[in-house]
This record gives C-alpha cells, structure tokens and sequence, in this order.
C-alpha cells in the first residue's frame, strides 16, 4: 500500500472516512452546495476557538441527510446537534473543547441540495491553540480470512487505558470501499487502534459485530502503515443458537452439542452429523401441536414449526464434485431430510444410452450413497422418482441428476512442495470459494499429493494453524491475539488430463 503525503491543509483522500479538504471549507462539487466565502464562524483554520457552535452559509438551498450518522466532529467534544435553515447551517456541541487542541468537523453527505440532491463531503478545521495540528495516522482494514478490504468500518484511535467496549473513540472515522482510513489533523501522542462495523449504529462495538485492532500503540509523529485485521469474535456467552432446515433437520450451535445435554419437548435428539464439538446437525422430529422446545442446560428456545411447511420440499442433491465422478467411485447424494425408508425400484441408474446400471447402496442419516456395480463407458443419469426416499414426514421430489464420468486417464495429479510454510498450517486446494481437498500440515510435513484432480483452474488456501484445531479461529481482543493468518496463491501451471504436476509453494519475505 502507498503512502499518502501532506499537501498545503493536509488533503486526505475523497473517498472514505478521512476525506480531509483544503482549510476553504471543503471542494467544490459544481452541482453540490458549497459555503459562501467569509460566512464561516469560526473561520476555517482559526485560531484560539472558544466556543460551542459552527455556523456557515451556503451558495444554495439543502436539506440534511442523516446528520446524527454522517456528521462527525474529530476529537469527540459531546453530542452534535445539527440543523439547517435555507442556506444556514448550525452546528452545536454540548462538550466543552481541550485547550490547544485542533478540531475537524466533517460532514460525509450530511449536505444535499434540494434540486438534484447531490452530496458532498466539507471539512472544518479550527484549534483552541496557537496553531493547527499536523499530525496523521493511515492505513486499512482487511478481511481476516478473505482477505478482501472491510468497507463502512468506524475506525477509533483512543487514549491507551480507554476500552473501546465502553467508550466512544477520541478521532473517529470510516474506512473506504479499498478498506483505507486517515486521520489527520492529530495532536502528538500515542493511541490505540480500534476498528468495528456499527451494524446497530449505537457506535460502541457490541457482540457479533466485526472488530479489527492493533495490539500496539500507534503514534501520531510515527509514519507507520497500519494494517488491521477484520474478524468477528466468538460469542463468549456461549449460547444455544437453533436454525431449521425443513423438511426435517436443525442445525444446533453456539455452545457444547451432544446428545446428553440437548432435548426436544423433553425427548433426547439425534444428531445426523457433527461438525465440530459446538455445532451439529440434527434430526426434527415430529410433533403433534407444531410447537418444538429446544432445551439444552439452562437455555431454551421456543420455535412454532406446522406441519404443513414440514410435508413439502424435501429435495435431494448431488455432493459429488461438479456432478462428476471417478470410474470405480461411489455416488454421494444428500437430503434436508432424515431418510426413514429407501425404495430402490423408484432409483434408476442409466448411462446416457439409456442403459441400466446395477447398484448397491447404503443410508444413513441424510445421506444415500450408490455403488455402480455395471461396467460403464457413458456418463450417468441417476433418477430418484417421486417417494424414491421417505422421511419422517413426508416423502421425496422427483429428480434427475446428470454425472459425467471420469476415468483415470481424463484426471490430473498435483505436488505441492511447502516447506517453506513453517508451522502447522490448514492447506486447501479451492475451486473459488468451495474448498476440493484439504491437507492438515504439521511442522514436518514438507509434500501434498493430491491425486485424481479434475483438470480445471484451482487456487490454495493456507491457514496458520496456530493452535492446532485444524480450522479458521478469529482475533481476541481480550488476549490481544490476531485472526490468524491466511494466504492463497495461484497455482503456475494449468492442470491437464493425465498430467502429473508439481510447484512449490514460496511464502512471500513479508510473510
């Protein structure tokens, strides 16, 4: 990332939260409202301010726009109040200023004219002292494991033994669409560096709000580029979260999940699948009054659940990579449903000549796998007829779902060479956003062989595996720990039918 440098009044970029603008009172959009000349009190750039209100005039008539959001006034010195009259603007503070202090009030579309509504962004700058500070802070917030920039957070720089949980930042601001944030305009000093995307607008951070934060101080006389890290921290409360999945599963989360803790109407559960100690999915069972208790310790959650929305959409779909499968394979096909009862004579398996195949088959929980037994040269067409599956409610739609055959010959073969990622780390071959294969790496491991790979663009995800869970953690603020690290890279090479083919994959010096 660049370096953005002072100019005259200290011009921070016009996007973003730290739009800072020439001392003139801000730009001059040609169609926007603009202040008129010599109307400002205090003026731009004044000296020894002692007072609670701005007022400026206008070259044409506006209307406010959500002041209480876009106007923002930098040290904090208490609530805004902001009104308008034709061309008049006021703005009133009820805090009292620090002495030798800059103040910048910014206004981030809070100015819209009333023909074509176009807004704006205006500055006003002025110092309770001798003079105006000069001082910035820059830099930007990234998702954490994405990676992408983190849009619309409220970036804070607070006193150093201030908690950004209880109080409001001293210098606040936004970060851009590119995630960049500036503040200019700073007293010397150090601060701490706190980020949260105000989904409430109360403009304190709150539980399951995204937070970003340096686990140092920054300082203002320090030319440093910040870079935050944007994740959203467990819920420390730990409790139970319930989302349906009709026909007929649950998913269960936010806290510890097994059968001994967790009933329904007072009647244990079962759990379909498990994906970590604290989410699982799980099996609804049927009630004759539409009402379902989820109990688990001393939590409980009441859902209304009719029947009616239980009897319909009970859906089957292919978990075989891109509806492609591998000769000799098996065919993996889920349900939203707990399957009961399986009828085999509504299940034809045909190549595209319409050839029939034999199968076996297995079922468990939501899930019916299919073993081909014919000999097969065409892809295959799986038709699970209507009832094909029953559930505890209701029976199956009908489905035709097309797979295209591979043999090993059509496939291609990757070695990866990572020993330059020291540590454990989390290694996924992605397909966009779906992750194809994945490799739990220890510190000695230094090869990946993934073989059978259809030959198509892939990516590779690696997770520092601080901890050694095997997954993705977020930041702790309360530890001062990061999220950790994510990084991708793009393989060089394009993979190609029966094609064996090997990179190394090199950590950046930075990293």
């Amino acid at each position: 990332m660049g370096r953005y440098s002072l100019f005259l009044g200290l011009l921070l970029f016009l996007v973003g939260c730290a739009e800072i603008v020439p001392l003139t009172g801000g730009p001059a959009d040609e169609r926007a409202a603009i202040p008129v000349d010599g109307t400002q009190n205090p003026e731009q750039g004044a000296l020894h301010v002692n007072q609670n209100e701005l007022q400026v005039k206008f070259n044409e008539f506006f209307t406010l726009n959500d002041p209480s959001n876009t106007a923002v006034m930098n040290p904090n010195a208490g609530k805004l109040d902001v009104t308008s009259n034709k061309r008049d603007l006021s703005i009133k503070w009820d805090g009292a200023l620090q002495p030798n202090t800059t103040y910048i009030i910014q206004l981030n579309g809070t100015i819209k004219d009333l023909n074509e509504k176009n807004d704006t962004i205006h500055q006003f700058v002025f110092s309770t002292g001798d003079r105006i500070d000069s001082l910035k802070i820059n830099g930007v917030v990234t998702d954490g494991f994405s990676n992408k920039p983190s849009n619309a957070f409220t970036v804070g720089l607070y006193d150093s033994v201030k908690d950004p949980y209880k109080v409001a930042p001293s210098y606040v601001c936004k970060s851009n669409a590119k995630g960049e944030f500036e503040f200019s305009y700073l007293k010397a000093g150090e601060y701490q560096l706190f980020a949260f995307l105000d989904s409430n607008k109360d403009r304190l951070p709150s539980i399951g709000e995204e937070i970003a934060y340096s686990t140092k101080f920054i300082s203002s006389a320090d030319s440093t580029f910040s870079h935050i890290l944007a994740s959203k921290p467990k819920n420390p409360l730990k409790q139970l979260q319930v989302k349906i999945l009709n026909p007929g599963t649950f998913y269960a989360f936010g806290k510890e999940i097994n059968e001994s803790n967790l009933t329904i109407n007072s009647q244990p559960v079962q759990i379909i699948k498990r994906f970590t100690s604290d989410s699982a999915l799980i099996v609804l069972p049927s009630v004759a009054n539409d009402v379902y208790t989820f109990i688990s310790d001393q939590d409980t959650i009441t859902k209304i659940i009719p029947l009616k929305d239980r009897s319909k959409n009970f859906s089957v779909s292919s978990k075989v990579y891109k509806n492609s499968w591998l000769l000799g394979d098996t065919l993996l096909f889920e349900t939203n449903e707990f399957i009961d009862q399986l009828d085999t004579s509504l299940i034809i398996v045909e190549d595209k000549t319409k050839l029939k195949v034999k199968y076996d088959f297995l079922f468990s929980g939501n899930q019916v796998r299919i073993i081909p037994k014919s000999a097969i040269a065409f892809d295959l067409i799986v038709d699970f007829k209507m009832g094909a599956l029953k559930g505890l409610t209701n029976k199956s739609d009908s489905i035709k779902i097309e797979l295209k055959t591979y043999r090993t010959s059509d496939l291609s073969n990757l070695k990866l060479n990572v020993g330059s990622l020291k540590g454990r780390w989390v290694i996924q071959l992605m397909d966009g956003t779906n992750p194809i294969r994945t490799f739990l790496k220890a510190d000695s491991d230094s090869v990946i062989e993934w073989i059978n790979l259809i030959p198509v663009g892939y990516q590779i995800r690696c997770i520092r595996d601080v901890n050694g869970n095997g997954k993705w953690d977020t930041g702790n603020w309360e530890l001062k720990s990061q999220p950790e690290e994510v990084v991708r890279f793009e393989l060089k090479s394009k993979l190609r039918p029966n094609w064996d083919i090997e990179e190394t994959l090199e950590m950046e010096p930075n990293e």
